[in-house]
């Protein structure tokens, strides 16, 4: 008998149901007694279906997080990571040797707003797909290319509330927690800025010089400008950026001349456009390379430029492969005569 699809086993599944809805085999949303598409229904009172709008994207949220940890293998990890046990803690997702092999590493940021980790667009799950609307596809396609892998949640930076039985009902409530939850700041990451910078420092740099490839979708671009003004050492351990549609400006971000010549040269942004995928878009604005992602459609950008993405990468880390060949000293048979010689001397000397 043929095992059922991984995102139906899932305890976060169950309350998905709680919804009326479910994931189907290929990934997409559907409702349980009609197996008809999402379909949010407005009704007259408007703050309740607000309300239930809003839970139901937790909902989905926490099904994204559970295929993170068991389809893709990655692990949550707390932060702050000093912080106790009571206070308000965010996390991030990591690979599980994301942390003892620093051979190279892909950072995953995602887009302002209710975008948490793993996710691209939630419209395009609830509309289409998990693999267009999650950073699935990519996650898997890194971890096959023997990266390690880091997954930002810089939309969510308290944990939920844990609920019992009754969670739809609490869920209701999500505004007045999630008031009560910005109201409390927890210590040092209490921005989208702060929480970028703080996973960078606790765990990012700690990779090789020219081991780290970032790719960051809409704002998530501009809080890696940001990182990029807050921390020099950005500049030696990233070797290239891939932006889709970035949020990003080195003006209004007054970075600095050394700042603008990196991201001159290491970054390159996937801009909404008619003309075909790939086809050079100029603007000045970036001040990096700029091509076309296929498509005018915001959400749709990270599915269209998905495997140029990944291909601009891996030609990226082979040029850098290539120059380090190129930079290390050539062994000729005189430098090996001399250093036998020298070696011979040393010998002697007490």
């Amino acid at each position: 008998m043929e095992e059922p699809a991984i995102h139906q086993q899932l305890e976060s599944a169950e309350r998905l149901k709680k919804f009326k809805y479910y994931f189907n085999e290929k990934g997409q949303l559907r409702h349980i007694e009609t197996n008809e598409p999402f379909v949010f229904k407005q009704s007259n009172a408007t703050n309740w279906s607000h309300q239930r709008y809003k839970a139901f994207g937790t909902a989905l949220a926490e099904y994204v997080y559970e295929l993170l940890e068991k389809e893709c293998l990655l692990k949550r990890v707390y932060v702050p990571i000093d912080a106790a046990k009571d206070d308000g803690k965010s996390f991030c997702f990591m690979s599980e040797r994301a942390l003892t092999n620093s051979s190279k590493l892909i950072v995953l940021l995602q887009d302002r707003g209710v975008m948490r980790a793993g996710t691209w667009s939630q419209q395009l799950i609830l509309h289409d797909c998990l693999d267009t609307g999650t950073q699935i596809p990519f996650i898997k396609k890194a971890l096959s290319e023997r990266y390690e892998v880091i997954v930002l949640n810089c939309n969510d930076r308290f944990t939920a509330v844990k609920q019992g039985d009754d969670a739809e009902k609490k869920q209701l409530d999500s505004d007045e927690r999630e008031s009560k939850l910005e109201q409390t700041p927890m210590g040092d990451v209490e921005s989208v800025e702060a929480y970028t910078t703080y996973i960078w420092d606790q765990f990012i740099s700690k990779f090789p010089d020219r081991s780290v490839a970032f790719i960051a979708h809409g704002y998530g671009g501009l809080l890696f400008v940001n990182l990029l003004n807050e921390r020099r050492d950005v500049m030696s351990k990233v070797y290239a950026v891939a932006f889709i549609n970035s949020a990003h400006d080195a003006d209004h971000q007054n970075v600095e001349q050394g700042g603008r010549d990196w991201i001159e040269k290491h970054c390159r942004n996937w801009l909404l456009s008619p003309k075909p995928l790939d086809k050079p878009v100029p603007s000045l604005r970036m001040g990096c390379a700029q091509v076309s992602a296929g498509t005018e459609k915001p959400e749709w950008a990270p599915t269209t430029c998905f495997h140029s993405i990944f291909k601009h990468l891996k030609k990226v880390s082979n040029m850098q492969n290539a120059d380090r060949i190129i930079r290390s000293p050539i062994v000729t048979r005189s430098l090996s005569k001399k250093t036998t010689e020298s070696n011979k001397r040393c010998r002697f000397v007490d």
